[in-house]
């Protein structure tokens, strides 16, 4: 059987217009690729820049930070230390304390001790006042 003489030259056209359209997908992916590579490259261009920026903040965030940390650890030695001196200080006024209580407890006992003595002797005086006044009566 053969085949009429259109068939050929149908397959031939059906043929070329495959080809075609197998050039024109591959023409368009190759633009979009390339395409692709001048935007990635254009992000890149950008970002290169904000990336410097980000990384240059970060450094400077983190200096910062040690340098917080580094002042905290000044201020609580600081605090530690004035602590410290004010419990001593605080022992001090204590002990003083304690001493002065002493002090006035023995002052009060000698004093309550020379009024006595002061009351025995204005005591005896006035019984010797009284004898004597007896004996000038008598």
């Amino acid at each position: 059987m053969m085949l009429p003489a259109w068939v050929g030259v149908v397959s031939a056209i059906s043929l070329m217009i495959i080809a075609l359209a197998a050039l024109l997908g591959g023409t368009a992916i190759i633009v979009t690729a390339l395409n692709v590579r001048w935007a990635l490259k254009a992000l890149k261009g950008a970002a290169g820049p904000a990336i410097a920026d980000v990384r240059q903040l970060i450094s400077s965030i983190r200096t910062e930070a040690d340098a917080l940390v580094g002042a905290s650890r000044d201020v609580r030695q600081r605090i530690v230390r004035a602590a410290d001196a004010a419990e001593e200080r605080l022992t001090a006024l204590d002990s003083l304390a304690e001493v002065m209580q002493e002090e006035l407890e023995e002052t009060a006992i000698d004093a309550a001790a020379t009024m006595r003595d002061v009351r025995r002797g204005l005591s005896v005086w006035r019984f010797g006042r009284k004898l004597l006044k007896r004996k000038k009566r008598q």
